[in-house]
């Protein structure tokens, strides 16, 4: 009986913990191959990826209230991209397959975008140029992000101490 509890944990582990549900034959693709796939692809994991930045103004139209809109027009753009990049800018990020590539990150690296987090502040950005029927400047707010992400490498660089052996 006192060996109940301990076969009780241990069952469920050793049936649920394996692999069954995992395709063995299944190829193992790169990172590279991965992302040469995903930016072709227009749905990644059942979630349509806008395949440019006017569709996905219009995706997130879609996705969103008027009431949520309206808030957005409350505040500049800047601030709106600091406020909203930790909730709608995650769910950009993870939604719309930042990380591992998608047919909009593939298009924003063309302005100059290339991190996750920068990606989902020139959407927020331009979802509020969008809602004010503003110019969205994508080639110069893109150059904006590149020439930011270049001079913290080049920072990060001479902050180097290279080690050597004695």
């Amino acid at each position: 009986m006192r060996w109940l509890p301990i076969v009780l944990f241990i069952l469920p582990q050793l049936i649920f913990g394996q692999d069954i549900f995992v395709d063995k034959d299944a190829p193992v693709l790169t990172q590279e191959e991965k992302y040469a796939q995903n930016i072709k692809l227009e749905y990644i994991n059942d979630v349509y990826i806008p395949k440019d930045v006017a569709d996905a103004m219009s995706e997130i139209d879609r996705l969103s209230d008027e009431t949520g809109r309206s808030r957005l027009l409350e505040t500049d753009e800047q601030t709106a991209a600091d406020v909203l990049v930790m909730g709608l800018g995650k769910w950009l990020i993870v939604n719309w397959n930042f990380y591992d590539g998608s047919r909009l990150s593939h298009k924003l690296k063309d302005y100059g975008v290339s991190h996750p987090d920068d990606m989902a502040k020139f959407l927020i950005v331009s979802y509020h140029r969008h809602l004010r029927q503003v110019p969205q400047e994508l080639e110069e707010r893109g150059k904006v992000f590149y020439d930011q992400r270049k001079k913290e490498q080049e920072l990060r660089a001479a902050q180097r101490t290279i080690v050597k052996k004695s």
